[in-house]
């Protein structure tokens, strides 16, 4: 936790308003870098400058259409209060919809009234409760876990969730709920999901299926976090550059220095190369979980993307690691589209009560605050998340429902055809069929619109790895390049979070500037003896005694280990000072 002593305004480095920074990436990572570098780093707004691709920033934080033709986001992030970095930055940005407000108190607000809390957080069988009760796993799988919370990282190399737990744990209550909330599948890193087994051992210990903990913004993350910090960054003096990619990033070793030289730019006039100085700080977002996506709407079908030419910060990504393997190995995260690939879908249903009246009634929450709600005998693996208001102007006869399927390659239980195969109509007819409205498929859909996205490589950041294999924040010796986002080495933190892509920027920052200030500190939950005393109760069956306390020290397995090998990771940074 953010002590208050910790909430400086420290002093501006030496040299930083003859320093420039160039940011690679509008993404969230991006937008909270030139955030700190102008109201932490004190950096004139005028002397940062964001690169992004697209029309628009946000990046994987996006949304769009509207409610006549229908909302179209490619998906929706989890958040959580031990978001540290996350909510530091929102404290600092000025709602666009609660005056006087910050986006933080905006946000605390609405999770105030409107707390999430799932009341039926499995489906099965055509709209019947699939109970969150009893035994979570066996007890072998337990043992498995706790011997999992107990192995150092670098034992974990390469292996997945398949190799360590028994085929019996894939279809265990704490999988089904567990899995679906984070996106996890049995061929993923066992070392990641280690890492979300202990970041999140307060919301996943025996009331893994209550989602309490999970916060909601008060519209889509859009509107909510991006505009606002958007808008401000503007007000600040902060220069944009949409549609303009970069193509490659030049780096060459001067007297034990790595130091970016230059970055070649793509826009609508063509390639520009933009040369560097040591001040010339550079931010590069390595790799996007939305990087190839693909639309389609009620008709259309998207289609994969399976493109290797050209995969946009990944390709770039692809020529530094080629150069230095201090930049990482995309290859890890990046061979196999077939299994990072999810499909994601929005209807928009207009002056047609009918699925949400029935939701609502079903799961006993109203709107958008009983969570996500899996459907455990689903082929495709669907998740759902009816939505109360989730864009600023939804007229109130407009309800939305939200959801991704796990697998797209398997044909669906009443559509008998794969998801990557289906229009947005189809897919909207496989998810009414699962929720017990297969007689009203047809009158419902005659009120739907419904946006489909398929993204080639929303888990890829899952995919069985090295340490290694992701790039640090700021690489040894590189003195003016650092790498934010999702496919960057966080000792402690998991990817596939906001919080992931903050805290890379916050850390890159601090250490690029030389900013004396202290480092939000990573949470650790796994110490607080309740969270430990409730997961280790999931895990063996039995409260915490001495007895268990001695086989937690021991290791769960059975193998010798000391009191050092407690469920740490590996430690975080030292706070810059």
């Amino acid at each position: 936790m953010v002590r208050n002593y910790d909430r400086i305004n420290a002093q501006p480095p030496e040299g930083i308003n003859e320093k420039r920074a160039h940011i690679l990436g509008g993404g969230i990572a991006g937008l909270a870098a030139a955030a700190f570098l102008v109201d932490d780093a004190h950096m004139p707004g005028t002397n940062v400058t964001v690169y992004e691709a697209s029309g628009t920033t946000g990046g994987a934080m996006d949304s769009a259409g509207e409610a006549e033709t229908g909302y179209k986001p490619r998906g929706h992030r989890e958040l959580h209060a031990s978001h540290e970095c996350l909510w530091y930055l929102c404290g600092k940005v000025p709602s666009i919809h609660t005056p006087g407000a910050t986006v933080l108190e905006e946000t605390y607000d609405v999770n105030v009234r409107e707390p999430i809390h799932s009341n039926f957080r499995l489906m099965a069988r055509q709209g019947e409760r699939h109970e969150v009760s009893g035994p979570l796993m066996s007890a072998e799988d337990g043992r498995k876990m706790l011997d999992l919370w107990l192995t150092p990282e670098e034992d974990l190399d390469g292996i997945t969730l398949g190799d360590w737990f028994s085929p019996e744990f894939f279809n265990s209550v704490y999988w089904l709920c567990w899995s679906s909330m984070f996106a996890f599948w049995p061929y993923h890193s066992v070392m990641e999901a280690r890492r979300y087994m202990l970041r999140y051992a307060d919301l996943t210990g025996s009331n893994v299926g209550a989602l309490e903990g999970i916060l909601h913004p008060k519209y889509n993350e859009y509107q909510s976090f991006t505009l606002p910090l958007h808008n401000w960054l503007e007000s600040q003096g902060v220069k944009f550059r949409t549609s303009t990619s970069v193509t490659d990033i030049a780096v060459s070793d001067q007297g034990g220095e790595t130091v970016a030289t230059g970055v070649t730019l793509r826009d609508a006039d063509g390639k520009h190369r933009l040369q560097l100085t040591r001040d010339d700080l550079v931010f590069f977002t390595n790799g996007s979980i939305v990087q190839n996506a693909t639309r389609a709407d009620t008709t259309t079908v998207a289609t994969l993307n399976r493109d290797t030419a050209d995969r946009g910060v990944f390709t770039v990504w692809e020529k530094l690691a080629a150069r230095d393997p201090r930049f990482g190995n995309p290859a890890a995260f990046l061979s196999d589209v077939d299994k990072t690939n999810f499909y994601t879908f929005m209807a928009t249903i207009t002056g047609d009560r009918t699925f949400h009246d029935h939701m609502e009634a079903k799961t006993g929450s109203k709107g958008s605050t009983g969570g996500m709600l899996s459907v455990v005998d689903s082929n495709w693996k669907l998740n759902l998340l009816p939505l109360g208001t989730y864009h600023p102007d939804q007229p109130a006869d407009v309800h939305v429902l939200h959801g991704y399927g796990q697998l797209s390659n398997v044909p669906g239980n009443h559509v008998e055809k794969p998801m990557r195969e289906c229009t947005g109509a189809e897919v909207l007819a496989e998810v009414l069929y699962h929720c017990g409205l297969k007689g009203k498929i047809a009158a419902i859909l005659e009120h739907s619109k419904v946006h489909t996205a398929a993204l080639p490589y929303i888990t890829s950041q899952f995919m069985p790895r090295k340490i290694s294999d992701r790039p640090k924040v700021i690489p040894e010796g590189c003195v003016n390049l650092a790498f934010l986002g999702q496919y960057v080495e966080l000792p402690e933190d998991v990817v596939f979070t906001v919080e992931t892509s903050v805290r890379t920027a916050m850390m890159a920052v601090w250490g690029l500037t030389g900013l004396e200030k202290p480092m939000v500190p990573m949470p650790q939950p796994y110490y607080d003896v309740r969270v430990l005393a409730d997961n280790v109760k999931m895990m063996t069956g039995t409260d915490i005694t001495a007895d268990t306390l001695h086989t937690l020290v021991e290791g769960g397995s059975g193998r010798e280990a000391t009191a050092s090998e407690a469920p740490t990771p590996a430690p975080a940074p030292a706070p810059t000072r």
